[in-house]
């Protein structure tokens, strides 16, 4: 028989059609059974523009197959048994996630999951002549939050030299950036994370098109992150630079974010117009020219679909199993916790640099501001009954700055002393900024706000996030403590020079606490 590119042998051939009907039936079991996973990426798709490509990444992945569907009338689909163990370890690692509440082992579990499909139901030959399209599909997973802070902090260390160079006059608070034209921020929407990631997924899809050279593909990924790193920087500058001398007539408002991605546009086109020049073919899929050495068909049937599903299925059903009971709502938070010397003072609600952090998915929050005569401080705790989705002490959303009234300046760990508190000596520090622009020669007021915090998860309190995680996680599997809850002391200030002083006053107050633990956990209880 003839060979055909006519995608009707491979509709009617009987060969696909067993290994067609086991790939849909393990997708429905895999979908069904990572549910929350699923929709949790989806939502992440949604409503964060950084991830807005993941709705298009498994068309583009079945446009690339679909492109080379002439290979399909000639391949040989076969079930690749071996497939069934990294399978079930994706499934393990997805559990590991959701026991942990770490959404990014959620997702990859499943997109690793998926990956696993196409061999358990195709065969190895076949998965090796699409391995692009079916790596491809790691785009769904998304990850790349944990760059913004740092590139926020090289963007404005960058722009602000530029500008130095420039020979303009600038004065930087944190990520606040003042010309004498006006006041900006290096926000997170300014940190380029959005545009180097939809540069890198522009950039993979066109190395697989025009590259056939390892080292070509490479030097391509180089450029592809190094480029929009540099862009960005570039553009911060150039952004304040035409506001300044226009007078902010240019560059500010909705002309912010036009020319930001007018000048994406153009970086990126550049960027795939030289990697042209260096391309092994135009823009066409590379020739598969290994021999398929798998000539004999094999079908598992029903048998594959059964046992991929039991693998799909146990983990979600083992934390179903497992689900915590939820620990009892407490009657108050802060004021079991205040030493004696110390006192609940009024805070003005009108003031304008009134903080209020961000935890909306508490299920109780508490904030009072602290002093014992001399020395004054902000106490904040929110709890959680258990966590889960949305609801969870070290969630994404949680916030210590409102990024309108105070803007995060940096992020980090500190050291202080903690008394008898049982707190480690190891906190997690945020440094917050609070600017009013003044119509007088005093020009815009600055004001600071030392943030250290803790999370209790588990029974144990710790700075860190994996270690959380981790006693989050052994708690479930343990029927232990389900209550969660982060603990904060903060202390606003004036001159930058006083942060030290603001840290000293956090270590007054926890040298006069008791052991923090025993009230989280009696709150639990009331």
């Amino acid at each position: 028989m003839t060979i055909s590119t006519d995608t009707h042998i491979i509709e009617t051939d009987s060969k696909w059609r067993i290994h067609v009907i086991q790939f849909v039936l393990l997708i429905a079991t895999l979908c069904a059974a990572q549910w929350s996973t699923l929709t949790n990426m989806v939502e992440i798709w949604y409503h964060t523009t950084t991830y807005n490509h993941g709705f298009i990444v498994v068309p583009v992945s079945v446009y690339l197959v679909w492109r080379r569907r002439g290979e399909l009338a000639s391949a040989i689909p076969s079930n690749a048994y071996s497939s069934l163990l990294p399978l079930l370890l994706c499934s393990i690692f997805g559990l590991i996630g959701e026991l942990s509440g770490v959404n990014l082992a959620r997702h990859i579990g499943f997109v690793g999951a998926l990956m696993c499909l196409i061999p358990l139901s195709f065969g190895w030959p076949v998965t090796r002549r699409f391995i692009f399209p079916v790596l491809f599909l790691s785009f769904m997973i998304p990850v790349g939050d944990f760059l913004i802070a740092p590139l926020q902090i090289l963007t404005a260390d960058v722009s602000v030299w530029m500008i130095q160079m420039t020979g303009v006059p600038v004065y930087r608070e944190g990520l606040m950036i003042e010309l004498s034209s006006g006041l900006w921020e290096v926000a997170e929407a300014c940190a380029g994370v959005r545009f180097l990631i939809a540069n890198i997924f522009v950039a993979t899809v066109f190395a697989y098109l025009s590259y056939d050279k390892a080292w070509k593909w490479v030097l391509f990924a180089i450029l592809a992150v190094a480029i929009p790193i540099g862009a960005n920087c570039i553009r911060a500058y150039g952004i304040m630079m035409l506001a300044h001398a226009t007078d902010n007539a240019l560059a500010v408002g909705v002309d912010h974010l036009v020319y930001g991605w007018v000048f994406f546009s153009l970086v990126m086109l550049i960027m795939l117009w030289v990697g042209t020049k260096f391309a092994d073919r135009q823009l066409e899929d590379p020739v598969y020219i290994e021999a398929d050495n798998n000539k004999n068909h094999s079908q598992g049937g029903l048998g594959i679909a059964i046992a991929g599903s039991l693998m799909i299925a146990g983990a979600p059903a083992f934390a179903a199993i497992s689900k915590p009971v939820p620990t009892a709502m407490p009657s108050a938070l802060i004021k079991p916790m205040i030493p004696e010397n110390w006192q609940i003072i009024p805070w003005d609600g009108d003031a304008p640099d009134r903080w209020i952090p961000r935890f909306d998915g508490a299920d109780r929050a508490e904030i009072e501001r602290l002093s014992n005569g001399t020395e004054t401080l902000d106490m904040v705790v929110t709890y959680y009954t258990h966590q889960r989705d949305g609801s969870e002490a070290l969630h994404y959303s949680n916030r210590f700055d409102d990024d309108t009234i105070w803007v995060r300046a940096g992020v980090g760990n500190t050291i202080l002393k903690t008394g008898e508190t049982g707190l480690p000596g190891v906190a997690r520090r945020d440094n917050l900024t609070y600017f009013q622009q003044t119509s007088n020669s005093s020009g815009t007021i600055f004001s600071s706000r030392l943030v250290t915090s803790w999370v209790w998860v588990g029974g144990s309190l710790t700075a860190d996030p994996l270690t959380a995680k981790l006693a989050g996680m052994k708690a479930r599997l343990s029927g232990g403590q389900a209550g969660a809850a982060v603990v904060a002391f903060s202390v606003q200030y004036d001159d930058p020079a006083e942060e030290e002083r603001a840290r000293k006053t956090i270590e007054t107050f926890l040298a006069d606490m008791k052991p923090i633990a025993p009230v989280l956990e009696a709150a639990g209880n009331n």
